[in-house]
């Protein structure tokens, strides 16, 4: 449906003119920083034709859409998502999945690290845990097949 003076970002459009009204609310959602719930509620009035008053905070930059205390930078920084969580959760009385949604995107409004050092969690990765695969795994299949070959041929010349 056509819809003058259209508020909602040009992607979020093309993804409702593609009949892909998810994708529409995913990229609503990450441009604003809106729930869910809000999300769907701008797009289908959109769809009616009513005009959508994005939230003042949706052409915002993240930053400037709300305080983020450096305490969940900290946190963030350190490899502490979880504090950062139960930060944001604390500072802005957010449910346990928009205070970790919201974390996300203050950690890749961050950027990515441009190293990671000891004591720095790697990307994806939470405090404490190793990456898996890698060098090590291959190592370790390695060894267990060459073991396995040794021991097939020690049992076939024995008989």
């Amino acid at each position: 449906m056509p819809h003058t003076g259209p508020t909602l970002p040009p992607d979020v459009l093309a993804a409702i003119d593609d009949g892909q009204l998810i994708e529409a609310i995913k990229r609503l959602r990450a441009a604003t920083g809106l729930g869910l719930k809000e999300a769907k509620d701008l797009i289908d009035a959109h769809q009616r034709g009513e005009a959508v008053p994005v939230a003042a905070r949706a052409a915002q930059p993240l930053d400037d859409c709300f305080h983020v205390p450096d305490a969940v930078r900290q946190a963030l920084t350190e490899g502490n998502k979880i504090e950062a969580i139960r930060l944001l959760r604390d500072h802005e009385g957010l449910g346990l999945k928009d205070a970790k949604d919201r974390a996300d995107a203050i950690e890749q409004s961050m950027g990515e690290p441009a190293s990671i050092g000891m004591g720095a969690a790697a990307p994806g990765l939470s405090p404490g845990q190793q990456p898996s695969g890698g060098v090590g795994n291959w190592i370790v299949v390695a060894v267990v097949l060459v073991a396995t070959v040794v021991a097939y041929l020690w049992m076939r010349g024995g008989t």
